[in-house]
């Protein structure tokens, strides 16, 4: 488990304790903003130790916290605070530290974009820097990240479970030293691992070309950011080494990630993070530690489908408000090198200011639209041009989930007649990005059949009027109950005790309607094939319209895109979580 994940994670659950504790997050609020408050000059492992033992006391934080970290342990958090308690070595490894100068550029973003097929040949990789020989790593016990992930394996079984026969897949390759110098250069292996269970045979139906895009804030990358391998029978597992070469840095040891972006012809199918130590000077090394597993999605594309027509991966840097953006479509050959966008503040306050006012303007579309770099604007204009008549389809693969970015305000509309909205103007979807779930590529079809909507009115809803819907109340019981049948839909017209049933996994992948704004993070992570909010309050009325034009084929993100511009006060709130093109299969009643 990376301590650095953990240190984001914990932070993310700090900023959530309103909504996932209420009053009685005051207590841990002041118990954990010390702990955060020494990220830099505490040794990581040690401080994310004290986090896990602090957060584990208390259930709803607790819950959230192994979402965030994709922890299958099925247990409370009154059983781990006592496995906790078995103290042992603990992980004193480098300092979680600050120190951003001498990024890498941007890149140039005015550029001629080009089709697929105009590509030329990827630019050679060069030489690394040799650099002196690493001193070998010294011997020391687990650490308490390391027991705590081990007591869960054990919880739930070490016995993998095998991939079908018939569909290859694999996991995000990133190999790479965990410290090295500025200055120096680090050979970085990338490709792609065997999943869960399988022996390295297996091999795709047919070829597959697939690029892999690096992120990796505070190194240069002299050969170009990305590579192209060919997955086919005669390489099912393939890998390249890109050479990157560590900047310089004021602080004399910082924490860096590598984050890789999988993607098979302009659709993203998988990402993979490593964490690597950068030390000012050769003599702060000797602390090489063995690796933690690469995290990430796994990468299967036998499910690749149509892809949306621009796609936006959006990290996380090294330092908060910090975001790179890279891009991918099926039209153009985007840049190699991601574009940095600086909010100036963490992602979720700058999210929280813009939707605390609970009304849909242009000045709040302009403060999103000043945020968003020049590229993706550049991109979408050559992308709108290339597809019209029909509106570019727009998919952000994020990992944060607070800024709305589809609220940006376009300063030279394609539709006048429309709300200049970025989710007015084109059809729009945004997904969680990072984490082993919510898997990729998002779905982009998903069953309708068995609807189930949490109503607590005497009377029936419409939904269970006109389309045979189940209605439950929302107390937690019924809530669960409906969740253990597998519904195809879960339509919420009120919170309450509801959200307590976020952290158990959704069966048969639902799509879900919340009428309240929620944690449509917390549904997607639980398995959710999409999902539809609002930001703020705005009332009822939009549902009845949705589903009936839905279940006629079109999809949800264009249903919503067409109602936005005939309500802009209402239905511009609602954001779509999910591939731009997933429809609702909707089973036909049999013919009289």
């Amino acid at each position: 488990m990376d301590p650095v994940a953990v240190l984001r994670a914990a932070r993310a659950v700090r900023d959530e304790l309103d909504s996932l504790m209420g009053g009685a997050s005051a207590e841990l609020r002041n118990r954990l903003d010390p702990l955060l408050a020494e990220a830099g000059s505490r040794p990581p492992g040690q401080l994310a130790d004290a986090i896990i033992m602090l957060i584990a006391q208390y259930g709803p934080a607790w819950n959230r916290l192994s979402a965030l970290l994709n922890l299958e342990h099925g247990l409370v958090a009154e059983q781990v605070a006592p496995m906790l308690a078995d103290t042992g070595p603990q992980d004193h490894g480098a300092a979680y530290d600050g120190g951003y100068d001498n990024l890498p550029p941007t890149g140039a973003m005015s550029v001629d974009w080009m089709r697929p097929d105009q590509a030329g040949p990827a630019a050679p990789q060069a030489p690394s820097p040799q650099a002196p020989p690493t001193p070998p790593a010294g011997s020391r016990g687990p650490s308490m990240l390391d027991r705590l992930t081990g007591a869960f394996r054990r919880r739930r079984g070490d016995a993998p479970v095998p991939a079908p026969e018939s569909e290859w897949e694999g996991i995000p390759l990133i190999e790479a030293p965990t410290e090295s110098v500025s200055g120096w250069g680090t050979e970085v292996s990338i490709g792609v691992a065997p999943g869960q269970g399988q022996d390295g045979t297996a091999a795709p139906r047919e070829p597959v070309d697939l690029d892999i895009q690096l992120i990796a804030e505070g190194f240069d990358a002299p050969g170009g950011w990305q590579v192209r391998l060919r997955v086919d029978a005669a390489s099912p597992y393939p890998r390249a080494v890109v050479n990157l070469v560590a900047l310089a840095q004021q602080e004399p040891e910082v924490a860096r990630q590598i984050q890789a972006i999988c993607s098979v012809r302009g659709q993203v199918v998988g990402f993979g993070l490593r964490s690597i130590t950068l030390h000012g000077s050769p003599g702060r090394l000797g602390r090489e530690e063995p690796p933690e597993p690469v995290a990430g999605t796994r990468i299967r594309p036998a499910l690749v489908g149509e892809p949306a027509d621009v796609t936006v991966s959006i990290v996380h840097g090294d330092e908060p408000g910090r975001l790179w953006w890279t891009y991918r479509s099926p039209h153009f050959v985007t840049p190699d090198r991601a574009e940095l966008c600086d909010l100036g503040m963490r992602a979720s306050e700058f999210g929280r200011q813009l939707t605390e006012q609970g009304r849909l303007s242009e000045e709040l579309g302009r403060k999103v639209g000043s945020r968003v770099p020049r590229g993706f604007w550049e991109l979408l204009n050559a992308v709108a041009g290339r597809v019209a008549p029909r509106r570019p389809s727009v998919l952000f693969l994020s990992q944060e989930p607070h800024v709305p970015w589809e609220l940006a305000v376009l300063e030279h509309p394609y539709d006048p007649s429309l709300p200049r909205y970025l989710n007015c103007q084109t059809v729009t979807g945004r997904w969680p990005l990072g984490g082993r779930r919510p898997e990729l590529p998002p779905p982009v079809s998903a069953r309708a059949d068995h609807v189930a909507v949490v109503y607590d009115e005497a009377q029936a809803h419409p939904l269970v009027t006109e389309y045979g819907a189940t209605q439950v109340s929302s107390a937690l019981g019924d809530v669960l109950g409906v969740l253990g049948q597998g519904p195809d839909i879960v339509h919420l017209t009120a919170g309450g005790s509801a959200a307590e049933a976020l952290g158990r996994d959704l069966a048969g992948a639902p799509f879900v309607f919340l009428e309240e704004p929620g944690d449509a993070q917390a549904f997607l992570l639980a398995g959710a094939s999409g999902v539809v909010e609002p930001l703020w309050p705005v009332g009822g009325g939009l549902a009845r319209e949705f589903y009936r034009r839905c279940f006629t084929g079109e999809p949800p993100a264009e249903v919503l895109r067409s109602m936005r511009g005939q309500a802009p006060d209402s239905a511009g709130a609602y954001r779509f979580h999910g591939h731009p093109s997933l429809t609702l299969r909707r089973t036909p009643p049999p013919s009289e």
